[in-house]
């Protein structure tokens, strides 16, 4: 399954966020691929807010690798960012993988091996300095039914 949002500005972006986190469920895997300053990390505290959390606690994980959050789900934000594939080896990755609550995964290209079979995948597309492409895709049966049974309709 795959959605495209095109020139998407931030208003649009929270909208995004709302209408996913609807779709999450316990032990969702979203992948979350884009350059820097794309818009990941701004789609995570709305995606946090919406959840249940304190959006206005969400940082980017840069140079701390793992943020976890609380709200309706545990929350474990990763950002792959700076790890070559030796220091992604060493994080316990499978744990969080397979984890109660929410995976969230920045930069999952450097994921190697350990890419799951079953996720959510969103990849943001700079399309200028306030606007961005989205596109969200599924893969596995869960995911794909929990992608069928969400409205993520935006206003134009």
């Amino acid at each position: 399954m795959m959605i495209l949002f095109q020139n998407v500005d931030e208003r649009k972006l929270e909208e995004i966020a709302k209408k996913f986190a609807k779709i999450l469920f316990d032990g969702s895997i979203v992948l979350l691929k884009g350059d820097l300053g794309s818009g990941k990390t701004t789609f995570v505290r709305y995606l946090v807010e919406y959840l249940g959390g304190n959006g206005r606690k969400v940082t980017s994980p840069t140079f701390t690798i793992v943020n976890e959050y609380q709200s309706n789900f545990e929350i474990h934000h990763i950002d792959l960012f700076r790890l070559n594939e030796i220091e992604v080896e060493e994080l316990p990755i499978e744990d969080y993988l397979d984890a109660d609550g929410i995976c969230l995964i920045e930069w999952p290209e450097k994921l190697g091996d350990h890419v799951p079979e079953n996720y959510f995948k969103i990849e943001f597309e700079f399309v200028d300095e306030s606007h961005r492409n989205l596109k969200i895709s599924s893969s596995g049966s869960v995911y794909d039914q929990a992608f069928l049974r969400g409205d993520l309709s935006v206003k134009k």
